[in-house]
């Protein structure tokens, strides 16, 4: 019995060896069957990842490209607007430069018929004219002036104040003075004739007094 129990024993020992070596190659078979659907897991999420990668940057893109045409259209619109509000500031200036060199042309066709109208050295032909001429008071009273011990001075006044402005400097006392002396000496035969005095009234300005 003693020998039945050992023989039982070692077929026990001996099963069990076995059964443990078909475990083994059963795991060893399995083993790389887990390693690579392990690496298919990887490489289809990889996949995924880039995918949904490139969907995001698509559409990053296409917010990018609608923003873009947004801010274009918005410039557009802004420089045409300025252009126009430019363009209308520029018409009413150039109308408006119009209108003055209208009114400019008028103002110089006013002076030019005032020139022609008035002869510049009329005045002054109206001082010596005034100066050669005897007051009728002197004729009358001949008499009377000779029997006088003194004399009363011969004066005319001239009014200056229808002179135009381009000859005003033509119209000062000294001027005057000047101008019925040169007259007097070259029409009269008293080469050293000369005026006792021209004076401006102190009331009215315009008025002058050649004595």
């Amino acid at each position: 019995m003693e020998k039945q129990n050992g023989d039982m024993e070692w077929q026990e020992e001996g099963e069990t060896s076995e059964g443990a070596l078909g475990q083994n190659r059963v795991r060893k078979q399995t083993a790389p069957k887990s390693a690579g659907g392990m690496v298919e897991a990887i490489h289809s999420l990889k996949q995924l990842l880039e995918q949904d990668f490139n969907k995001k940057i698509e559409s990053m893109k296409a917010e990018f490209q609608l923003e873009f045409t947004k801010l274009r259209d918005h410039m557009a619109e802004e420089v045409a607007r300025a252009t126009a509000q430019m363009a209308q500031e520029l018409s009413q200036v150039r109308d408006q430069l119009t209108q003055v060199c209208g009114e400019l042309e008028q103002i110089r066709l006013q002076l030019d018929t005032l020139n022609k109208t008035e002869t510049p050295r009329s005045s002054v032909q109206t001082y010596a004219d005034t100066a050669r001429m005897t007051p009728p008071s002197i004729s009358s009273q001949s008499s009377t002036t000779v029997r006088s011990a003194t004399p009363e001075q011969v004066f005319c006044t001239v009014d200056t104040s229808r002179v135009p402005e381009d000859h005003i400097g033509d119209a000062t006392p000294t001027m005057i003075r000047k101008t019925v002396e040169q007259e007097m000496r070259q029409s009269s035969d008293q080469p050293h004739w000369r005026c006792v005095a021209v004076t401006r009234d102190g009331r009215n300005a315009n008025r002058l007094r050649i004595i």
